[in-house]
């Protein structure tokens, strides 16, 4: 028995949880027959906790500004503020944007933004930072009082308590009251000091990201949780990056879903810097994922916009049973140069699941199932 056999032992028949040394092995394994071990690990289990069934959700993404004070190699999102594209959101439009929105059955707003400390969004009466926030939650509330707020960052988090002086806490709560649901577990990236130093020496820390999400978990307030790999990065920092998400979820099981989410260079600072991913390196990732988490971060989510249709519906072999949502108008990915689109119908997304003869489910965000569905 080679040291793959033993790592995939450990999940299969005596339940143990992996290490961390043992997924960077299983990152770094390149033997084909090692693979498809993996592989096949990975679909058990995930038939074993979720069925047959892939679920998906119809939400919305909006990018409130792509101005931001921060400089991130990875990022080719953000715009500087005499930029000729940068931009702030047009409360009119997106009203407008909204109500076709509604009309198309979404349940789901995810939020987020630039970090920009003279941002001021036209249409909002508040005349500070941290009140426009909230105010932002609740303009979108008070006109559609059943759409799910999942919205912003630890990064954003932090940046608010930074400009105005109050606590985390605080500024969850005072969110929490306006209408946020839950938060979007990004900004994460890799959680290693030296790496973080290269490519977001602006960024929070991992132990910031790890206050705001934990304060936020012990309020009530459920995050996702996020990776991006593919860059500078080691396996091993991606096996402890998935050793910190469990180590939070053990303490306050409160991550909805990881989304592993593949670097996309082609528009960044680190365009021709790296080796590209390979598909069998990000549905690998997917497979490590799920057997690294079992069932206690019950859902893993392939990401279609920035892995394709194809790879998306390989992956549902891999590990994993959600492949995300209709997203409506995604820039960040798009404008990183990724080549799959910015949104998808809900048709588009259950043909996916179909071609594997998977059980398409509309979901929540926080994976309430809500219909199977009956499409023409």
């Amino acid at each position: 028995m080679n040291n793959i056999d033993e790592i995939i032992s450990k999940v299969t028949e005596t339940e143990q949880k992996l290490t961390a040394d043992d997924a960077a092995k299983l990152f770094e394994c390149s033997d084909e027959s090692d693979i498809q071990l993996i592989k096949a690990a990975a679909d058990k289990l995930r038939s074993n906790i979720a069925g047959d069934k892939v679920s998906y959700i119809i939400n919305l993404n909006v990018n409130f500004t792509n101005i931001c004070e921060s400089v991130c190699l990875f990022c080719g999102f953000r715009r500087s503020e005499s930029a000729h594209d940068a931009t702030i959101i047009n409360l009119e439009e997106f009203e407008e944007c909204l109500h076709n929105s509604v009309k198309q059955g979404i349940s789901e707003i995810c939020l987020q933004g630039g970090l920009y400390s003279k941002l001021k969004i036209p249409g909002l009466k508040s005349s500070n930072l941290l009140d426009m926030y909230a105010e932002l939650l609740e303009w979108i509330k008070s006109r559609h009082s059943h759409i799910h707020l999942h919205a912003y960052s630890p990064e954003e988090i932090d940046f608010l308590s930074i400009m105005s002086g109050k606590s985390i806490s605080y500024i969850l709560d005072y969110f929490k009251d306006k209408g946020l649901g839950s938060m979007p577990g990004t900004a994460a990236e890799i959680f290693d000091r030296e790496i973080r130093s290269i490519i977001c020496p602006k960024k929070l820390s991992t132990e910031k990201w790890k206050q705001v999400i934990t304060t936020a978990h012990k309020r009530g307030i459920p995050s996702t949780a996020t990776i991006m790999y593919g860059h500078i990065e080691s396996s091993l920092h991606r096996a402890k990056h998935l050793e910190v998400l469990r180590n939070i979820q053990e303490e306050t099981g409160a991550i909805t879903e990881f989304i592993p989410l593949p670097f996309v260079a082609n528009k960044t600072h680190l365009s021709g810097k790296i080796k590209p991913l390979e598909s069998v390196d990000r549905l690998k990732m997917l497979a490590i994922a799920r057997l690294f988490f079992r069932d206690l971060i019950p859902n893993i989510q392939a990401s279609w916009v920035k892995q394709g249709v194809e790879e998306t519906a390989e992956s549902l072999d891999w590990g994993v049973n959600d492949i995300g949502g209709t997203l409506g108008d995604e820039r960040i990915t798009f404008e990183a140069g990724g080549n799959f689109g910015r949104n998808m119908t809900e048709e588009e997304l259950v043909d996916i699941i179909n071609s594997k003869n998977r059980t398409p489910v509309l979901r929540d965000t926080l994976y309430n199932y809500i219909k199977q569905p009956v499409l023409k």
